[in-house]
């Protein structure tokens, strides 16, 4: 009986063009302009290979949908927090003249593959990554021009924009050092967090920074924001402790500011939140806070898939903003 000949892939047409997989995937779909040169190599190749690309794809080629696909996370307790970033994102893709759909993180990756498939999105946003994302594969698959906020251990053939967490890190360290603490309480679970890249950076850039430093840090197992009262069980007599939350941290600062934990001397509360939290008590409006700079971080990384959607040859790079102190 004789075998069945295979039929080409898009990787037999890469190889055969000289290009990577992706560029056969712009050539396709239309998604990011190509020079004459490049698209002629490749429908060449195509030709002579006799490839014949899915329906998705041949749909695609040569039209603009105006949409950019955005993935968000699941909200967590930090009302408002997620919505800051959507509305900014949405409020710049309309700028630029493109409509926002919104797929939930919990899809995952067959959320990426069904979104793409139907050929409706331009390029793609994605929010809250973990350090290895499962997400990443099947987006690098669709060919899309895409931007992570966030960055995960590997991101090829796309853009980052993020906040520099392992700035934030030693920031904190150092912060902590300066106002004369003897330890450092990480709240939030952040030791169960660690698959997240956030996190992950975050401790990276405090465990770098407090090496040689004579502070004690502590990962609290996410007690602190179930029983804010813990932080007073957790202060060691003659130390003075620096406590600081990285998720989880609203409901942690609203409780903390009730019992008046907040002004007691053998406690430091080092907060990263917006400037709207001194609203929730005045003793917040004294405590060291760090502006994570979401809205600037939001109309960035609109601005960077704008880039690669519409500059012929446009390279993905990495973008960190630096945090910075709330001034009181």
């Amino acid at each position: 009986m004789p075998t069945r000949k295979k039929a080409p892939t898009s990787q037999d047409v890469a190889r055969l063009a000289g290009v990577s997989q992706s560029t056969v995937s712009y050539v396709l779909t239309g998604s990011r302009p190509i020079s004459e040169s490049t698209r002629a190599r490749v429908e060449d190749a195509i030709a002579k290979l006799g490839y014949h690309p899915n329906s998705g794809a041949r749909t695609l080629r040569s039209r603009r949908s105006g949409v950019i696909g955005l993935m968000v996370p699941e909200a967590d307790g930090d009302d408002g927090v997620l919505m800051t970033f959507v509305a900014t994102i949405a409020r710049e893709a309309r700028r630029h003249g493109y409509d926002i759909l919104l797929v939930t993180a919990q899809e995952g990756a067959d959320g990426i593959r069904r979104v793409t498939s139907t050929g409706v999105c331009e390029g793609l946003i994605l929010m809250e990554l973990d350090r290895i994302d499962e997400r990443i594969a099947p987006v690098i698959e669709s060919g899309l021009p895409f931007v992570t906020i966030g960055k995960p251990e590997e991101f090829p053939q796309g853009s980052v924009v993020d906040l520099d967490f392992e700035m934030l890190g030693r920031m904190v360290v150092e912060r902590a050092l300066e106002e004369g603490c003897n330890r450092l309480l990480l709240f939030g679970a952040p030791g169960r967090k660690r698959a997240r890249n956030d996190v992950a950076r975050f401790l990276a850039g405090v465990e770098q920074r407090a090496q040689d430093a004579p502070l004690e840090t502590v990962l609290d197992a996410g007690a602190l924001a179930e029983a804010p009262e813990r932080a007073l069980r957790l202060t060691l007599p003659g130390q003075r402790t620096a406590l600081f939350g990285i998720t989880g941290v609203r409901q942690v600062l609203f409780a903390m500011a009730a019992t008046g934990a907040l002004v007691d001397d053998t406690r430091l509360l080092i907060a990263l939140s917006g400037s709207e939290l001194s609203d929730v008590s005045p003793l917040l409006a004294s405590v060291p806070q760090v502006d994570p700079r979401r809205i600037e971080i939001s109309e960035l990384a609109v601005a960077e898939l704008v880039r690669l959607l519409r500059t012929e040859g446009a390279s993905p790079r990495i973008t960190l903003v630096e945090p910075r102190w709330l001034e009181g």
